[in-house]
Order: structure tokens, then C-alpha cells, then sequence
């Protein structure tokens, strides 16, 4: 086994182990609000298991079918994630919306702090995986802020009344649908082919003015939050030759790839081609 291999059998391995302390705090220690905790603990195994999949495909190099590579399969776990999120936000809100009288054991608040202490290591292990992971650290970040919420209201509602795990549970219900809602945000960010912000344009402009290229037209997109993808037209002083005009185009995709992971074709603008074409002949 390699050790990308190995690390991700131990973060699904502490995520089970995370949901396992929480299922049980919610269905043998009676607490509504470790319950609901539990259903995003296993929301949060799916988007685990569908992040890693689509990872793993999207790092397959440019075939017939995916000219530009399959960097954008990574939104493909974002994606199941969302379902996986909204499939459990729909029972919760089943769950809680015929409230009867329970008691909550004051041993479902141990559970949930156990459940705090996994997830913080699978924190801590999935951002080392770095953007493709991004949606799934954000629903697993959410999973700390829920076991604040459940500890606080299972301890209350224990010591108290059974009212106050209840209305933990509904502020937990409303934060899922809150994770859901900003997601799909992001989502629709990367699939409507926004622009990279300004200052990245402006840094790839000089860069292009540095190598003696003048950029008269450039369209970018962001593929994801790490890549880039586009096309530039630029212009040369008059005079130039081509074969020092191709040395500079290769020069340029060569540095804007490194420098900004930008996938970008450049081509010479036709009045430019043209006048230097005649000046040639």
C-alpha cells in the first residue's frame, strides 16, 4: 500500500470511527441534537468516499475524450456531497418536526466529545490533500462547530430539560442547510466559467510585458480554484522574426503555467502576422 493509499484508509477510518461515537450517542443516549450530528457524520463518510474517488480520476492525463485533462472530475465528489448533505437535511427535518418528550443521558455528551477529538485529526489530515478536498474540510470543519452546538445543548438538556437538545438539534438542522447553500455557490462559481480574479490577470499581463509580448486580447476561466485555463493574443514590435517571435510565445505559456497554473495558448494578433509577413517579403 503507498502512503497516499495509507493516509486515506486512515482518514476513512476516523471518520467512521467519528460517526460510530455520534450514532451511538444519538440512538442509545437519546439525544436529538447527537442524532442529527450523526446523520452529517454519515453525510460526511459519503462525501468522504465520493471526494476521494473523483480525486483520484481527475489527476488521469488529456485522452480523446477530455482534451483539456479531467482536472474539473474533482467537482464530481462535490457534487455527491451536496446530495449526500441535502438527502440527510430532508430527515432531520422529518425527524424533528413531530417532537415528542425524551430524556438524554448525560453520557451523549462524552460521545460527541470524542467525536469533536476524531474529526479534528481528520481535519488535520485532509487539508494536507489540498483543493480538490477543500469542499469536503468545509462540511468536516462543520462537524466541530455541531459538536460545540451538541455538547453545550446534550449537557443541557440532560442536566435541564429535553427543550433545549431539541432547539440544539433545529440550529443544527439550519446550519446544514446554510453548508449546502454555500457550496452550491462555489459550485456554480467554477461551472459558469468565471474569470480569475483581476489581480491575477494583471500579474499574467506584466509577466507577458516582461517577456517583450504586448497582450492585446485575453480571455481566462477558472477550471478550478487552482488551474486556470485561456487564450491571449498579443502583439510584437515591428520588425520581429519568427523564429524569435515563436521562442518568446513558448517562453511565455511556459512561465504564466508555472507561475499561475494557467493552461493558456497564445497566438500573434493577424495585423501584427500580417505586417510583419510583408515586411519579411
Amino acid at each position: 500500500m503507498t502512503s497516499g493509499n495509507l493516509r486515506l484508509t486512515v482518514l476513512f477510518s476516523l471518520s467512521a470511527l467519528a460517526a460510530a461515537f455520534k450514532i451511538v450517542g444519538g440512538i442509545v443516549y437519546g439525544s436529538k441534537s447527537l442524532l442529527v450530528d450523526a446523520l452529517t457524520s454519515i453525510a460526511n463518510l459519503v462525501a468522504l468516499a465520493a471526494t476521494i474517488t473523483y480525486f483520484m480520476r481527475s489527476l488521469r492525463p488529456p485522452d480523446e475524450d477530455h482534451h483539456y485533462g479531467h482536472r474539473r472530475l474533482t467537482y464530481g465528489g462535490t457534487i455527491l456531497t451536496l446530495m449526500s448533505y441535502s438527502f440527510v437535511a430532508g430527515i432531520a427535518v422529518t425527524e424533528l418536526m413531530s417532537p415528542k418528550p425524551y430524556s438524554v443521558s448525560i453520557n451523549a455528551p462524552i460521545l460527541a466529545v470524542l467525536g469533536f477529538a476524531t474529526y479534528s485529526v481528520v481535519i488535520t489530515l485532509s487539508r494536507r490533500w489540498g483543493k480538490a478536498f477543500l469542499p469536503y474540510s468545509v462540511f468536516t470543519v462543520s462537524e466541530l462547530i455541531e459538536s460545540g452546538v451538541v455538547i453545550a445543548s446534550s449537557v443541557a438538556g440532560a442536566l435541564y430539560s429535553y427543550i433545549i437538545d431539541y432547539a440544539g438539534a433545529w440550529v443544527l438542522a439550519a446550519y446544514i442547510f446554510y453548508e449546502l447553500a454555500s457550496i452550491t455557490c462555489d459550485v456554480i462559481k467554477i461551472v459558469g466559467d468565471t474569470a480569475p480574479p483581476q489581480s491575477t490577470v494583471q500579474e499574467i499581463t506584466r509577466t507577458l510585458r516582461d517577456l517583450g509580448l504586448e497582450p492585446v486580447r485575453m480571455r481566462l476561466r477558472m477550471v478550478d480554484d487552482a488551474t486556470l485555463h485561456g487564450d491571449v493574443v498579443i502583439r510584437v514590435p515591428p520588425g520581429t522574426r519568427v523564429d524569435e517571435v515563436n521562442d518568446l510565445i513558448a517562453e511565455a505559456e511556459r512561465v504564466i503555467k508555472e507561475r499561475f497554473n494557467a493552461d493558456v495558448t497564445i497566438a500573434l494578433e493577424a495585423a501584427s502576422r500580417g505586417g510583419r509577413e510583408g515586411k519579411e517579403a
